[in-house]
């Protein structure tokens, strides 16, 4: 940490026995504000987001350091590896949480207990710990033992119920949307826990069931089918209170524009945009009942006019008329869009293997760190003998030992 530099959690430290992308992105956050977190894996059972360098490696390398995905929500960690398997290992994350704040945690509800690492153990070793368990539908209930990740916590949530296209399936929202937006939620309560720790001395067990969080996104389809009997619809982009609203072809291939009108002043503005053409002048579309009820028509005759521009020009014309509008960006676009990067989107790290990376940082910004530090992603057990002999004070000979035996491996 550079000298002058503010980091609210320095001192905390957590052993994440997180994995794949809720928790690992949840203290990713921690880690940048200064925790000391320490990741345990394995290569017996490596991060499945690891297993993707084995494939898709970085500049086309294979090598179980060089996935993206793992890379990106992993910064500022510590790694050792210890097989869970094994007693002896599941001793050496005991002694770990001795001197730890925080354990998280998103196996399968059980799963913990079963390794001899459950709450009232953790507590008993340490009786202020705080724990963080995600899993997709809680540590209790008839539905407990639902695993699953992204996809099918949607499902549980009864997200794509509502989010598919209009006479169409339901839809989920991107195969992994739910694991970021969760893990922020961790990241918060993490937070309110040490804040109640710090004033009580009392530590506790913060249950994250997933789809829950999920369901808090759409609080307006479960009370209205709770209280008045109504389903949502699927609506695809359209929108109940907006129209036209969409995303419309442009020129060039597979690139799109998005429009939003919400208004009548903003539907005028939308003509004064396309050069007021004769048909937004018709009667029929002076209204937002009339707008919806024509709505595809009034679609078609807007991608007339968007297709003959690119994605940029079209949003840009109509941003200069007020009009709710923003280009469609594919992931090389979205690096180098200029909004995005004057907001400090994007952060640059040096990776021991990959080298020099631009990853996404944190969406918020904190007066109090006007100059965040993210350090980079672990290589696989590149902490071990560090915090092994470090920590928890082993000497190299029973390190040897236990690599021996394969439990640190």
């Amino acid at each position: 940490m550079s000298a002058g530099q503010y980091a609210p959690l320095q001192g905390v430290r957590i052993t994440d026995i997180g994995w794949v992308l809720a928790v690992p992105h949840a203290t990713s956050w921690l880690a940048t504000f200064g925790a000391d977190v320490i990741r345990v894996e394995s290569t017996v059972r490596p991060d499945i987001t690891r297993m993707g360098g084995l494939r898709n490696g970085a500049d086309g390398i294979n090598g179980i350091n060089r996935s993206s995905m793992y890379n990106g929500v992993n910064f500022g960690k510590r790694c050792v590896t210890i097989d869970l398997t094994q007693s002896r290992g599941i001793e050496l994350v005991k002694d770990m949480v001795r001197q730890s704040d925080i354990v998280t945690e998103n196996f399968a509800a059980g799963v913990m207990e079963r390794m001899g690492l459950g709450y009232e153990v953790l507590r008993e070793i340490k009786p202020d710990i705080i724990m963080l368990s995600g899993s997709p539908l809680g540590q209790d209930g008839p539905d407990k033992d639902a695993t699953g990740f992204g996809p099918n916590t949607q499902a549980y949530a009864g997200l794509p119920y509502i989010t598919g296209y209009d006479g169409g399936m339901p839809t989920g929202l991107g195969r992994d949307y739910p694991d970021f937006m969760i893990g922020i939620h961790m990241a918060f309560s993490v937070l309110a826990a040490l804040h109640h720790r710090n004033r009580t001395g009392e530590g506790q067990w913060i249950e994250i069931a997933m789809a829950e969080t999920v369901t808090s996104t759409i609080p307006e389809a479960v009370l209205d089918y709770t209280m008045n009997g109504r389903e949502t619809p699927r609506r695809g982009n359209r929108h109940p209170h907006f129209a036209p609203r969409g995303v419309y072809r442009s020129a060039g291939d597979d690139k799109w524009v998005a429009i939003s009108v919400e208004g009548d002043e903003q539907w005028r503005a939308l003509g004064d945009a396309l050069g007021s053409p004769g048909w937004a002048a018709d009667p029929r579309f002076a209204t937002h009942e009339g707008r919806q009820a024509h709505h595809d028509e009034i679609d078609e005759r807007i991608t007339v006019w968007t297709r003959e521009r690119s994605h940029y020009e079209a949003a840009e014309q109509l941003q200069a008329h007020a009009v709710p509008s923003a280009p469609v960006l594919d992931t090389f676009e979205t690096l180098a869009d200029p909004q995005l990067e004057a907001l400090g989107t994007f952060v640059e790290t040096v990776h021991p293997e990959v080298g020099k990376r631009r990853l996404a940082g944190l969406p918020g910004r904190f007066s109090a760190i006007p100059d965040v530090e993210y350090g980079v992603s672990p290589l696989l057990g590149e902490h071990t003998e560090e915090v092994l002999c470090g920590l928890l004070g082993l000497s190299a000979e029973e390190l040897a030992e236990l690599t021996e035996q394969g439990i640190t491996v």
